[in-house]
């Protein structure tokens, strides 16, 4: 908001403090904790969070999981997490928490389990209160929760992918429950593109994690979702990838072999196959994103 006032944006068009609290609210760990609870006692899914408000909380938690993860309530995406046991539970782990208790008043603490894959559905919610499903997001994280990149398919193609961990029934169940839980936990107070986390578990059998985070806002999968329905092929099945280049150069030489080894192919207008840079690439460049169609693997 300072940012946007010093550059003399018009007041008429920023949020007002009020809606800004209303989002920051929103936003929080605390939510997927609740929408978490709002399954309980349905079949196939599993998953568990609280929310611990002092250091002894988070202790008892650690002792009694064995292993978890602790999250701030407010952080950036694959931010903010810290992956703690009994064993690994030392001076600096201690201060990381006390400090998340101190500035943003809780931490929030997960069993970690043996997760197969991420993806999430994805969700808009328009200016009259309802909530309409947007489609599927097969994501890729790092072992530290950073987001890698995602599955640019349709969503038939990600719920046949899915549906050998879990049924159809147990994923459109989830799906109908948020479709009526999400109006009411929204009430109007935001209006725009939102996403769920899941992630499909195996424990003694493989359940659907129905809530890991919420993402209030534009996300990487929303973004993946309408860049595919758009320019792509109904039929193709491609990955679209943030990179990461440690020194100059290493940009350019990667986009110049994959602009010659990948061309570009469109059918009807979209793409079917081929390597397409979606940020400009220069020597200097150290972040880039880019589409590559087609991959025989989906994860």
């Amino acid at each position: 908001m300072h940012t946007l006032r010093q550059e003399e944006v018009d007041e008429a068009y920023l949020p007002s403090v009020g809606i800004l609290a209303d989002i920051r609210a929103l936003s929080g760990r605390t939510s997927a904790v609740r929408i978490l609870q709002s399954f309980a006692g349905m079949k196939g899914i599993c998953g568990e969070a609280c929310a611990c408000f002092t250091l002894e909380e988070v202790r008892t938690i650690v002792a009694g999981w064995g292993r978890c993860v602790l999250k701030a309530p407010w952080s950036g995406s694959g931010r903010g997490l810290a992956f703690v046991s009994n064993e690994t539970w030392t001076a600096s782990v201690e201060g990381w928490t006390a400090r998340i208790l101190r500035t943003q008043g809780a931490v929030m603490a997960e069993p970690i389990y043996n997760k197969v894959c991420d993806f999430a559905m994805e969700f808009r919610a328009d200016e009259d209160g309802k909530v309409s499903f947007a489609g599927y997001s097969l994501f890729e994280t790092d072992a530290f929760g950073n987001y890698k990149g995602n599955l640019l398919a349709s969503d038939g193609t990600i719920e046949h992918w899915l549906e050998a961990y879990i049924s159809l029934e147990t994923l459109y169940e989830v799906r109908q429950h948020l479709l009526a839980v999400l109006p009411q936990w929204l009430g109007r107070r935001y209006i725009g593109y939102l996403g769920i986390d899941m992630m499909v578990c195996h424990e003694k059998d493989y359940m659907l994690h129905p809530c890991v985070e919420i993402n209030l806002r534009m996300n990487m999968g929303v973004l993946s979702r309408l860049f595919f329905d758009r320019y792509v092929c109904p039929t193709a099945c491609g990955r679209f990838v943030i990179e990461h280049y440690p020194a100059s150069g290493e940009a350019l030489r990667f986009h110049i072999y994959m602009q010659d080894a990948y061309p570009v192919r469109l059918v009807g207008g979209r793409l079917e196959s081929g390597y397409v840079s979606l940020t400009p690439v220069g020597e200097d460049t150290r972040y880039q994103a880019y589409v590559l169609f087609p991959i025989t693997e989906i994860v």
